[in-house]
C-alpha cells in the first residue's frame, strides 16, 4: 500500500506543500477517518471505511494546484462560495497556495461533511 507522502513525491514542491497542508487539516477535523491513496484516480481519499461509498472527501493534486473535493458537496452549506463544480453531487475547492488552506470556511465545510459519515 502506497503512503500519501510517497504518492506526493512525484509532484512539484509547491503542490506537495499545499496537499500536505490540506491533509493536515483533514486529519485534524476527521481524525478517525480512513485514509487511502487511490493511484488510479490520483487522489487521497477520506471516509468512514475503505469502500468508495464510504468516502466523504478527497485531495486531488494537479500540476499547479490542489483540489479538496467533497463527495456530497452539493448538500453542504457554502455561505462563502468556496465550492466549485457542476456535477450532480461532487464539489471542490481549488487551492493555488498553501496559505489558502487557513481560511476558516474550509474547516467549516469539513465539519459539515462529517454529517455524511458516522463520525
Amino acid at each position: 500500500m502506497i503512503t500519501p507522502e510517497t504518492f506526493l513525491e512525484t509532484y512539484k514542491p509547491e503542490v506537495r506543500d499545499i496537499a500536505l497542508k490540506i491533509r493536515e487539516l483533514v486529519r485534524a477535523v476527521l481524525p478517525d477517518a480512513h485514509e487511502s491513496v487511490q493511484t488510479g484516480y490520483r487522489t487521497i481519499t477520506y471516509g468512514t471505511g475503505p469502500r468508495m461509498s464510504d468516502e466523504i472527501c478527497y485531495i486531488a493534486p494537479l500540476s499547479s494546484s490542489v483540489n479538496l473535493g467533497f463527495h456530497y458537496g452539493t448538500q453542504l452549506p457554502d455561505p462563502n462560495g468556496l465550492l466549485r463544480g457542476t456535477g450532480r453531487l461532487l464539489r471542490h475547492i481549488k487551492f493555488d497556495a498553501a496559505d489558502q488552506v487557513d481560511n476558516p470556511a474550509v474547516r467549516v465545510l469539513l465539519q459539515a461533511a462529517k454529517t455524511h459519515g458516522k463520525f
